[in-house]
């Protein structure tokens, strides 16, 4: 039996149906075709990955902006005895993290708010400063996890930010 292909593309003597004729063609005009696809396809691709790494980095940036702030925040209402100006801040700066921060730094967020708002109504939080700092601590190394990684509070045990109200020099120099 002669091996020949009918009009359905059927080879008569193997039974199985032949797709495409290869000769030089075909293979050239498939050659286009998948350079055409490719050609699409790719910087479609490349496109949508560098716009999510552009979006990612961004969102990062802001993490650590809201961070930053958040920390001057506090800092502004631990030195300047609570203005109703700083506790505006610090209440904007905490609700910008309750946007943006993920749910560890929150949960870090909320232990750290609960504890102060505790102390601030009932002034009778047993062991206040080692409560505050370890709160503290905890929340600064989420925040610091969340935008450097995981390897970036390896040695550190506690974290703390300096308090009070800077002294005034006398006219002559002398505090």
């Amino acid at each position: 039996m002669k091996d020949y292909i009918d009009k359905q593309g059927i080879s008569r003597k193997e039974g199985r149906i032949i797709l495409f004729n290869m000769d030089k063609v075909d293979l050239t005009a498939s050659a286009v075709l998948l350079t055409a696809f490719a050609g699409i396809v790719i910087p479609i691709i490349v496109s949508y990955l560098e716009r999510k790494g552009r979006l990612e980095f961004e969102k990062q940036k802001l993490k650590e902006q809201y961070y930053l702030e958040f920390v001057q925040a506090l800092s502004e209402n631990m030195n300047s005895g609570e203005t109703e100006e700083v506790t505006i801040r610090y209440n904007h700066a905490f609700n910008n993290l309750v946007i943006i921060a993920n749910p560890m730094v929150l949960n870090s967020l909320y232990a750290l708010s609960d504890l102060i708002i505790k102390h601030l109504k009932e002034n009778n939080v047993i062991n206040y400063d080692e409560k505050y700092n370890q709160a503290f601590t905890c929340l600064i190394k989420k925040m610091r996890k969340d935008i450097h990684g995981e390897k970036v509070n390896k040695g550190i045990t506690n974290i703390y930010c300096i308090s009070g109200v800077a002294k005034k020099k006398k006219a002559n120099g002398i505090i």
